[in-house]
């Protein structure tokens, strides 16, 4: 049976200093995620919305808008991704304001990459989930379970059914476009003029195999007019 890799978490890197992108770029890189960068937060913005993060770190000081603005625009959105601020300053109402606005963690600069690292690790969704008492995922085994009149019991579920599970989970309470899904997920990309119904049926195969009422989802929900979001 061939060895399937986890889809790594994609993280979003915002700062106008290119040197702090040259060195905590690679570091992230090596620990295995998947790394973008903007260098203002009109690029930050712009990525998040259409790379879905699974965590943010944001410069604080960042320009046209600054990270306070960007994180406040994320928060109204819904959007509960983790966000960690890189600051110099010391002004304890910075950090007040951050955490008002919906910051996770921030990290002071200069800072030791090991310390963003922990950090990073930290906010990152858990390898097992559960939902709701009914529903278990574990992103590291590449397993789901749903819960029954017998206990847990695996489900059997196809390498593309897990990936896509895994990219909404790990995306929960967020609309995920269409689009997005068949490139992370399918590597169909978002200009290919191919008609697919590939995405759509993954979708049905994981309500019959998940759901407690396919006909009525509880955890794989229509967006209209976007996609597919994960309920929590």
């Amino acid at each position: 049976m061939p060895i399937i890799a986890m889809m790594p978490h994609k993280i979003l890197i915002a700062d106008d200093n290119p040197n702090i992108l040259s060195f905590v770029r690679p570091a992230l890189e090596r620990e295995g995620y998947a790394v973008t960068t903007a260098a203002d937060g009109a690029e930050a913005l712009y990525l998040w919305e259409t790379e879905h993060p699974a965590l943010i770190v944001l410069d604080i000081e960042m320009p046209e808008p600054n990270g306070l603005a960007v994180c406040r625009k994320i928060r109204e959105s819904g959007d509960a991704v983790p966000i960690i601020f890189l600051t110099v300053r010391d002004s304890v109402s910075d950090l007040e304001l951050g955490f008002s606005l919906g910051a996770s963690d921030y990290v002071a600069k200069p800072f030791d990459i090991r310390e963003l690292l922990a950090r990073v690790k930290a906010r990152l969704p858990r390898p097992v989930q559960e939902f709701g008492g009914y529903l278990r995922v574990d992103t590291a085994r590449r397993v789901a379970a749903v819960n029954g009149p017998a206990g847990w019991t695996a489900v059997d579920l196809t390498p593309r059914e897990f990936d896509l599970l895994a990219y909404l989970v790990n995306n929960a309470g967020r609309p995920i476009g269409r689009t997005a899904l068949l490139e992370a997920v399918f590597d169909i990309p978002g200009d290919s003029d191919i008609e697919t119904k590939t995405l759509e049926k993954h979708i049905w195969a994981l309500r019959q195999k998940l759901e407690p009422n396919p006909k009525e989802p509880r955890y794989l929900i229509n967006v209209r007019g976007v996609g597919y979001k994960f309920e929590i």
